[in-house]
């Protein structure tokens, strides 16, 4: 089972993995397939879409927060929506095309075609990283930020997150493992969950 989880990690590997991101918002996805029942698919906390040429993940809330990440071979692209950031447009008195396309500006062409324009529409903030870190402020707002906390840069935020969102307790050892290599065997998930 060890060689398929270095397999699964070897091939997603060849993504940017900006310090890890893709693991944990891999080790979330697992975790949340496990516990979310197939009619309950409305009530997923994320999803997964994955081409030749891309990895996005969707984190979306449910109360109108939405996290995009999408893994390229040279680029690691974040689009954050809070829906009640003074950036959305849609709650603007009047709406303001320039403060999207600012948020974008910089980025390549075919990077941002990758976002459809009602995906882009959704925007309150935008980073790219393709060895270095991209980001327009806007006015000094955030957009949002916090929304990257849904990547979890410690061990210690995924099992607070896990443990109060899915009000359950988990075996330590299994959550970590499942954090640090985002793959679990059949066995092991099941124990977990």
């Amino acid at each position: 089972m060890l060689d398929k989880v270095n397999n699964d990690i070897s091939k997603q590997r060849k993504y940017m993995d900006w310090n890890n991101m893709l693991i944990h918002l891999e080790a979330l996805y697992v975790l949340d397939n496990a516990l979310t029942e197939p009619e309950d698919d409305d009530l997923r906390l994320i999803r997964k879409y994955e081409t030749d040429n891309m990895i996005k993940y969707i984190v979306d809330n449910g109360a109108g927060d939405k996290l995009t990440v999408l893994f390229t071979e040279t680029a690691v692209l974040i689009k954050g929506f809070a829906h009640e950031n003074s950036l959305n447009q849609f709650a603007a008195g009047e709406w303001n095309q320039g403060i999207i396309d600012m948020m974008y500006d910089g980025l390549d062409e075919k990077m941002k075609n990758m976002f459809t324009d009602d995906e882009r529409q959704e925007t309150t903030f935008f980073i790219w990283y393709d060895g270095e870190v991209h980001q327009n402020q806007i006015e000094g707002n955030d957009g949002g930020r916090w929304l990257l906390g849904y990547a979890f840069g410690t061990y210690e935020r995924f099992e607070e997150f896990a443990t109060d969102y899915y009000d359950m307790v988990f075996d330590n050892d299994l959550l970590r493992k499942l954090y640090t290599y985002s793959a679990l065997s059949e066995l092991e998930l099941s124990k977990l969950i």
